[in-house]
């Protein structure tokens, strides 16, 4: 079968047609997937804006919890300092009699227990009572008391109570007070 030349044309003009149609329709499909990439690029980069902003507040915030966290072990290697690791109780009778004796106060008795072994949220510590009895002037045991509770040498210990007698002024005898001393003392880990 010979085909003429005007068939040859119209098959040559059609074949054209139809290629045209398929590359007109692959580029619109293609312009379509290429607004949606451009989209999604939009998004991401958006995304990406945010989640870098997000990672600066973060790494702000984490130098901050670290440089939080400094000062917390910082505290608490100062606070562990300031607990000593055993009661001496020779050492802190000798140190009541000491400051009794700046206070011209007589020391009437003076007892320590055995330390007590407490536990607050798995730390133990222990704490060993004191309680001295002294005898003098008013003024001299308030001064005693408060050099106890704010002096250096007792940081670790609190005063617990304070039993005070004070005679009538016709009455033939000194004042006197008996305080409850808590030495709190930590080992460690």
């Amino acid at each position: 079968m010979k085909l003429s030349k005007i068939a040859w044309w119209i098959l040559g003009v059609g074949v054209f047609i139809i290629a045209s149609v398929v590359l007109l329709m692959l580029h619109t499909g293609q312009s379509s997937d290429t607004e949606q990439l451009k989209d999604n690029l939009a998004v991401t980069e958006n995304l990406l804006t945010n989640l870098t902003a997000d990672r600066e507040n973060l790494n702000s915030q984490l130098t901050q919890l670290y440089n939080q966290l400094d000062e917390a072990e910082a505290a608490y290697l100062q606070s562990k300092a300031n607990f000593p690791k055993a009661v001496m109780s020779i050492e802190y009778d000798e140190e009541l009699f000491f400051i009794a004796d700046d206070y011209d106060l007589e020391v009437m008795s003076l007892t320590a227990s055995e330390p007590h072994e407490k536990e607050i949220e798995d730390t133990t510590y222990y704490n060993t009572i004191f309680e001295v009895e002294v005898r003098g002037e008013v003024l001299n045991i308030l001064l005693f008391i408060n050099n106890v509770a704010t002096g250096g040498y007792f940081n670790s210990a609190t005063v617990e109570l304070v039993s005070m007698e004070v005679p009538e002024p016709d009455v033939d005898e000194q004042p006197s007070a008996v305080i409850k001393i808590i030495v709190y003392s930590y080992e460690g880990e």
